[in-house]
Order: structure tokens, then C-alpha cells, then sequence
């Protein structure tokens, strides 16, 4: 079958005009890697390096639209296998070599818990999805605490090569509408690439305040910035004399102007992509559309400069090499990189940019399969694909075997009466209770958010923004329950229900768990969360409206227990009073709770877990296997003001009182990673559910005495 697909317009007289080189587009790639990179390196320096992601998208757009215009109006048609065939050697070769060497490098340097994660990344980069699956995750609170994985930066790419495959068949599309409507070509085409891109546009700006985590990664929020590059590929460009080239230097200094604005003044909090966005793309739009003809005060001569020619040649590879360097650095040197290691860590990037660019890129754009028919060509590269994919499985495969390995000894484990925090009862005499753990690593067996077989749907769901809130849990073995009980709040309550749920077996409680990750139990907006605003709109009110309905809900069922926390030293509430955080949080959770206790519940606030600082303790135990302790952190840093904690102290109420464990883990004004052989964070903020499964005798212990009390 011909590769070929020709619209019903008439051919146009078929010439091969000269290849225009356009050194300004290559100097604006080199100062876009730059941004990049040099925000990854120094985030300080650049806050809002990440736009230069948008002015590569609005260069290719440019590039790809003006090719194919190009084609279409010499023969009509466009050679779409043709097409695909230079996309796949121009851009495949390069992206799966460092993906697979990355892979084999994290294989070898980086701790086993972060294989599986690292592992899917991969085979998701290696087949362009990586910026669905960060988008997916984006929405997944608990995913806010895993480290980047070294493909983390193939989403800009995945969504290139998205766009790289629908974008000829929508100029086609036009084309074809052109010449059997009648409408000059010209205007249907800029008709269309208007008509997308303001779609797109919409929907970026709306996504961005919705939720502005998937916004940045998703497709279709990015379509916009292709289609303005490609409309400036159909406009003409300013005139080349007179006082067309004070207008081309004056428009090439302001769009440089402007992108370098947005990588200095952008930063985490600014809503970006949305309209944000328009600021370097405008920028981007300016230099393409001035040309490549400017007087001599305007700034072609340093975009042309040999060392902007040189960086921009090396662009791509340089854009792949970086990340993972950076994210394998701290593995390799053992420390977080200074600043010497920072740059030389650049340069090393930029040398292995130009052996890929010589060795890899080029080779693979003019020698590699040249002349193959699209079958041979299709065929290598879904086997280059798979040889990527399958070393990728391999590490899932082993991550899977060390999983069964782990629960067989955390099992035998946790039969001794020195394990976890039993370890630190004075009466045991155990030998080393802050030895080191009893298995390497932390695996999804010990995740805190694992559920047992009595756990299920509620029969009366609690329906919040279209999703199920909460859970029943029946521990009567078949008979009525002794207790009911409830447990609300964010992740940091549902990380106690390993040990709520031990002591549920005991008591024969049915429990009632409704937690929303990252929502405390207050009536007042969560407007930051570890330090970051909540800029989405739409999340602030699901957190008012769960935390209004499970309020009413425990109210009018009258529950005999009530087990409340959350992660409140990191969210940020706001009721517009200016107080101070405690006050608000006092009567913010008063006007929750109060009514509970005058419905004859107890409630008991658990104090929140000591924090590790941001540390990934289980890597740090992996990388100190004989000096656990080297992995513990000051009580003093750890163990901040919890202001759920200080709201029940102020609430006024006897029937509703603190629960405070943090002896358990912080047993001499230190907090510890590892007691009793079981490893205590499962992430950098959750507790593992094996060592909260240790603790059930201790807050049963001090559930008892608060209720006599």
C-alpha cells in the first residue's frame, strides 16, 4: 500500500526549493535547553525556567506546520509514511538510548523502593504516554511524595510525538475541506489552526484553575501553543528593507524579552501553563515571525554565535541527558551535589549531548535503516521499543520477587516480641531496639493505605464530587458489633488504621474510615499545602463540602469513638480573619467536632507523626545499612505544634481529648527510621502500616487511661 495520502485539491507545480537555515530558530533551541536545564540545576536562578518547554512546542509547531504547507502546496498531498519514518529516526534513536542506559544506571545506583515506580515510568517514555501517566498521577495526593524517576522529563516529548501524529492528518483534513468547498487553502488552514488553538487555549486556562497539576501535563491543554507556531508559518513575514528591519530587530529583542521575563519572574505558585502561558509563547511568536534578516543592533548575531549554534545542535540530547544525571547524582556521590558537582555535572550533560548528537542522533536521521521500506522501519523500532520495555520488566519482575521475599520475613519477624514498637518497653530487654531494619526496604506490603478483607463499600455511601467517601470495615465476625467507630481526617488519619484496625479484631468494632488526602477537618478553606497555594478552586470546596457532610453524618450517627488527624502543620488554612494559624484551626475544628461530643461521642485527635524532614528514610536506611541511627532526625524538628492536636486541647469539651504517641517513635529526643527491625516511614511523611501495627497495644494503652481519665 502507498505510503502517500493526496487531498482532491489540484497539484500545484512541483519544485524543491532550497532548504532555508534559520540559525535564530537554532539559537532559540539553545536558549530554551538552557532555561531548562538550568532550572533543574538551579531553580533559584531560573524559578520559571520550565517555560522554555513552551518555546520548543511553539517552535515545532512552527517548523512541522511550515513543512507540511510546504508539501501540500507543491504536490498536494503529503507523504505520510514518508513523514512518520523521519520522525522515527530523527528522534527515536536518541530518546531510547538514554532511556536505556538510565534505566541500567538506576538500576545499579539507586535503592531498590524506587525500581517498580522508575521501571513503569520507562516502558511509559519508551511508547509516549509519560505525560498521561504524570498527569494521572498529578491527581493522586499520595504520588506528591515519591521521588522523580529518570524519564520524568520524556512527558514534553511524548507529547511532541502525540502531536507529530495527528498534526499532518489535521492539515490534510483542511486541505481536503479547502478544495471541496472552494475556499482558498490559505484561509481555511489558518481558519483552522485558529480554531484549535483557541479551543485549546479554553480548555488550558480553565484546566489550569481546575487542576492546574494536569493541566501542565495533558495534550490537549498544550495543542494551542503548536497551532500559534504553525499560524506564524502561514502568515507573511515583516518586510526585509527599511523600516521592516527596525520592526524585525525591535520585535526579535521584545520576544526575547519576554521569554526571559516569564524564566525569571514565573516561579511554583504562578498558574501556569493558562494564561501565564501566552507570555513566552508571544515571545517565541516574535522571533519566528521577524525572520531571520535583522539590522545590526538586534540580537541575531548572538543567536547565531557558534556557541548558541553548538548548544542549539545539541538541544534534544541535551534536554535527555540532564535529568537523569540530576536525578541519579545524589545516589552516585552519596550526598546532595554542591555546587561544584552541579556544574560539572553540566558539563558533563553537554559532552554527552555531542557524543549522542554525533554517535547516535545524526547516524540515526541519514545512515540508520536509510532507504527501508516503512514496514522494515516500523518493525526495528517497535523491536527497539521492546528491548527497552522488556529490561524495564525485568526490574518490575525482580521487585515483585523481592516483595514475597519481604513478607516471608516480616512475617517470621514480627513474631518476636522485640519487633517494632514493642521493642521499646523497658521489661523486654531487647538487645537493640534502633538496630537496623530486618528487611532492606520498604515494599507495597507496608503501604498505609493497604486495606484488610473486612473492609468494603459503605452501605450508605458518603458521595463526594461523584466519588465514594467512605469505607466499612466489620470486625463482629458475623455478629452485631460491640462498637461503632469512625476515623476521618487526611492521609496522616488513614495511616493509623493498621493499628485502629487491631484494635478493632480485639473489640469487635465496626469501624467507619472517610479520609480525603490532603482535606483537615475544618470548616475553613485549606488554601497551601507544604507551602504551595492551592490554586484549585474546585479542590478547596471538595474539602469543605467532605469535611461538612462527614461532620453531619458522625453527628447524626452518634458513634461511640471518634479518631481524628491530619497533616496540619503543612495545611495552610485560611478564613480570611488574618489570625494566626492555631486560632483558626481552634474554632475551625470546634464547630466540626463540638457537635459530635454533644451527640456522646469521644473523640480523640491522634497527634500527628513526627516528620522526617523530607527525608526518604527508607533509601537513607538502604545507603547506611550498619548506621540506622545516621537516618534519625532531632525530636525538636520533627515533632512541630500540630494545630489539629492544639484545636482539641482549646475545644472546651471533656469528651474530646488528645491521643499522643510520639515516645514510640521519638523514645530519647530523637525520632527513628528504623525500632525493633521494622522500618517506621513508608514514604517521606507516612508511617509504614507494619510498625502503626506494632503500636496497637500502646494506644490501646493510652485509649484506656484517656477514657478512665
Amino acid at each position: 500500500m502507498s505510503n502517500a495520502v493526496r487531498t482532491m485539491a489540484p497539484p500545484r507545480r512541483a519544485t524543491t526549493p532550497a532548504k532555508e537555515v534559520r540559525k535564530d530558530v537554532q539559537g532559540l533551541r539553545a536558549i530554551a535547553v538552557l532555561l531548562v536545564v538550568i532550572a533543574h540545576l538551579w531553580p533559584a536562578l531560573l524559578p520559571g525556567g520550565y517555560v522554555g518547554v513552551d518555546v520548543f512546542f511553539v517552535i515545532s509547531g512552527f517548523l512541522m506546520t511550515k513543512h507540511l504547507l510546504s508539501e501540500l502546496g507543491r504536490t498536494g498531498g503529503v507523504r505520510l509514511g514518508a513523514f512518520y519514518l523521519r520522525r522515527i529516526r530523527r528522534l527515536l534513536p536518541a530518546a531510547l538510548t538514554v532511556a536505556l542506559v538510565s534505566l541500567a544506571a538506576a538500576w545499579v545506583f539507586l535503592p531498590f523502593p524506587r525500581w517498580a515506580a522508575l521501571a513503569w515510568e520507562t516502558i511509559a517514555a519508551t511508547v509516549y504516554i509519560e505525560n498521561w501517566v504524570l498527569a494521572d498521577k498529578s491527581l493522586d495526593y499520595s504520588a506528591d511524595n515519591a521521588a522523580p524517576s529518570t524519564v520524568q522529563h520524556y512527558w514534553s516529548l511524548s507529547v511532541e510525538e502525540q502531536f507529530y501524529l495527528v498534526w499532518p492528518l489535521f492539515l490534510l483534513g483542511l486541505f481536503l475541506f479547502a478544495g471541496r468547498s472552494r475556499l482558498p487553502s490559505v484561509q481555511v488552514v489558518r481558519g483552522g489552526l485558529a480554531a484549535a488553538g483557541v479551543l485549546s487555549l479554553i480548555a488550558c486556562i480553565h484546566l489550569t484553575y481546575t487542576s492546574p497539576s494536569e493541566a501542565y501535563f495533558v495534550t490537549h491543554t498544550r495543542v494551542w501553543e503548536f497551532a500559534a507556531g504553525g499560524l506564524v508559518a502561514t502568515v507573511l513575514t515583516l518586510p526585509r528593507t527599511g523600516a521592516g528591519l527596525l520592526v524585525r530587530g525591535a520585535a526579535q529583542w521584545a520576544g526575547l524579552g519576554l521569554i526571559l521575563f516569564a524564566a525569571v519572574s514565573f516561579n511554583d505558585e504562578t498558574l501556569f501553563p493558562g494564561a501565564a502561558a501566552l507570555v513566552p509563547v508571544a515571545g517565541t511568536l516574535l522571533v519566528l515571525a521577524s525572520g531571520p534578516l535583522h539590522p545590526g543592533w538586534s540580537p541575531n548575531a548572538l543567536l547565531a554565535a557558534p556557541p548558541a549554534q553548538f548548544i542549539g545542535d545539541i538541544s534534544y540530547s541535551l534536554y535527555l541527558w540532564h535529568w537523569p544525571l540530576i536525578v541519579l547524582a545524589p545516589s552516585i556521590l552519596d550526598r546532595d551535589p554542591a555546587l561544584g558537582d552541579e556544574v560539572l555535572l553540566l558539563a558533563v550533560a553537554v559532552a554527552l549531548a555531542a557524543l549522542t548528537k554525533s554517535l547516535v542522533e545524526d547516524p540515526g536521521r541519514t545512515v540508520l535503516l536509510a532507504g527501508a521500506p516503512l514496514g522494515r522501519v516500523l518493525g526495528a523500532t517497535a523491536a527497539s521499543m521492546a528491548v527497552v520495555s522488556v529490561v524495564a520488566a525485568a526490574m518490575v519482575v525482580s521487585v515483585d520477587s523481592a516483595e514475597r521475599d519481604h513478607r516471608a520475613v516480616l512475617k517470621d519477624a514480627s513474631r518476636s516480641a522485640c519487633f517494632g514498637a514493642g521493642s521499646l518497653q523497658p521489661d523486654r530487654l531487647c538487645p537493640d531496639p534502633l538496630g537496623p531494619p530486618a528487611t532492606e526496604v520498604v515494599t507495597a506490603a507496608e503501604s498505609y493505605e493497604a486495606t484488610p478483607p473486612e473492609c468494603g463499600r459503605a452501605a450508605d455511601p458518603l458521595w463526594i464530587k461523584k466519588a465514594n467517601r467512605l469505607i466499612e470495615c466489620d470486625f463482629g465476625g458475623g455478629a452485631d458489633p460491640a462498637a461503632t467507630v469512625w476515623l476521618v481526617g487526611d492521609s496522616h488519619a488513614e495511616q493509623w488504621q493498621a493499628a485502629i484496625f487491631e484494635l478493632a479484631r480485639q473489640n469487635r468494632w465496626m469501624v467507619k474510615k472517610s479520609v480525603v488526602d490532603g482535606c483537615p477537618v475544618v470548616d475553613v478553606p485549606r488554601v497551601a499545602f507544604k507551602g504551595k497555594p492551592t490554586t484549585s478552586e474546585a479542590y478547596r470546596k471538595k474539602c469543605l463540602k467532605w469535611s461538612g457532610a462527614v461532620s453531619e453524618r458522625i453527628t447524626a450517627e452518634k458513634p461511640e469513638l471518634v479518631f481524628v488527624s491530619s497533616f496540619g502543620v503543612v495545611e495552610k488554612i485560611d478564613d480570611g480573619s488574618g489570625r494566626p494559624q492555631p486560632e483558626q484551626y481552634r474554632d475551625g475544628f470546634a464547630r466540626r467536632a463540638l457537635p459530635w461530643a454533644e451527640a456522646g461521642s469521644e473523640v480523640f485527635v491522634l497527634r500527628d507523626t513526627p516528620l522526617t524532614r523530607n527525608r526518604a528514610t527508607a533509601e537513607c536506611l538502604a545507603q547506611n545499612p550498619t548506621a540506622p541511627r545516621a537516618c534519625s532526625n532531632d525530636g525538636a524538628d520533627a515533632l512541630p505544634a500540630d494545630p489539629l492536636a492544639e484545636a482539641a486541647k482549646a475545644a472546651g469539651s471533656d469528651r474530646i481529648k488528645v491521643l499522643d504517641l510520639s515516645d514510640q517513635f521519638c523514645p530519647d529526643g530523637r525520632c527513628y527510621a528504623s525500632i525493633g527491625g521494622a522500618h517506621v516511614y513508608y514514604d517521606d511523611n507516612h508511617v509504614t502500616s507494619t510498625f502503626m501495627r506494632s503500636l496497637a497495644p500502646a494506644l490501646a494503652a493510652d485509649l484506656e487511661a484517656s477514657r478512665a481519665g
